[in-house]
């Protein structure tokens, strides 16, 4: 049985995009190629560690996006301000 560990669970565009669809390659627009990679790594790496310890990271209700934030990205963490877009994280509910 999978439920709703975490329903407001919100994230920057880039971390969606990765969440999504697996697609770093709107990294590249704004930066560099080798600051987007390490971007890329960072990124990533939050996701891995919040799956190992939380659970997985799904695609929430885009109603419940948020067009401008200035709260941190609950993923890799950036303060940048700006859309903040609604996830959620979903576990088997054995391990709660």
């Amino acid at each position: 049985m999978v439920i709703i560990i975490d329903d407001a669970f919100m994230v920057c565009t880039d971390c969606l995009m990765i969440i999504a669809n697996d697609d770093a390659s709107g990294l590249d627009y704004s930066l560099g190629e080798e600051e987007a990679g390490a971007w890329e790594r960072e990124i990533r790496g939050a996701i891995a560690e919040i799956q190992r310890q939380v659970g997985q990271i799904a695609v929430g209700d885009g109603d419940r996006d948020d067009e401008f934030s200035s709260s941190p990205c609950a993923c890799c963490g950036i303060r940048l301000a700006g859309w903040r877009h609604h996830c959620v994280i979903l576990g088997s509910g054995r391990e709660h």
